[in-house]
């Protein structure tokens, strides 16, 4: 059983899935900074230096971009947590904006774990919980938890499902 009141996090493996997440532009900037790089043997003689001066300036401004995204990534990481109370799952993200995401524990109809490809490489999963609600508000009806190590996440469905059952109301006749 997990505990009341105690905040958790994801997992030291959510870091890399969420910076692996935002690696694409990283990557094409330094593929920019190495073709810089290489096409100065190119450039006519008068102009050498100034190509030097591009490609140094292209790997500065990649090596900044890639210390931004890491940042970037490390605080997602660490801002995102969640906890149980008495009443609800409480889901924190968010690290300029802060939200905070509840389901009260009688409103879970479903508790699903989904593992793409490269959940499964890192070895992390998705826990997606579905609450009662109308169809037109599909989108508040469900809160997803990112990147959460694939023993864990069922821990936590199976933790979400006794209380969901612990706190269904009485039918009365």
């Amino acid at each position: 059983m997990m505990e009341n009141q105690k905040k958790h996090s994801l997992g030291r493996r959510a870091f890399f899935l969420f910076l692996s997440r935002r690696m694409k532009p990283v990557l094409f900037w330094f593929a920019v900074t190495a073709a810089a790089w290489y096409g100065k043997q190119w450039i006519p003689a008068p102009y050498y230096d100034w190509g030097g001066y591009f490609a140094t300036f292209l790997l500065l401004l990649s090596g900044a971009y890639f210390a931004f995204v890491l940042m970037q990534a490390l605080l997602e990481y660490h801002y995102y947590t969640y906890m149980f109370t008495d009443e609800a799952f409480v889901m924190t993200y968010g690290y300029v904006t802060r939200n905070e995401v509840t389901a009260l524990y009688h409103q879970i109809q479903n508790v699903n774990i989904y593992r793409g490809p490269l959940d499964r490489i890192v070895g992390v999963s998705q826990i997606v919980i579905f609450m009662t609600g109308s169809e037109k508000d599909a989108a508040h009806n469900k809160i997803t938890l990112p990147a959460v190590g694939r023993n864990k996440a069922k821990m936590v469905q199976k933790e979400l499902l006794v209380r969901a059952r612990r706190h269904v109301p009485s039918q009365s006749v």
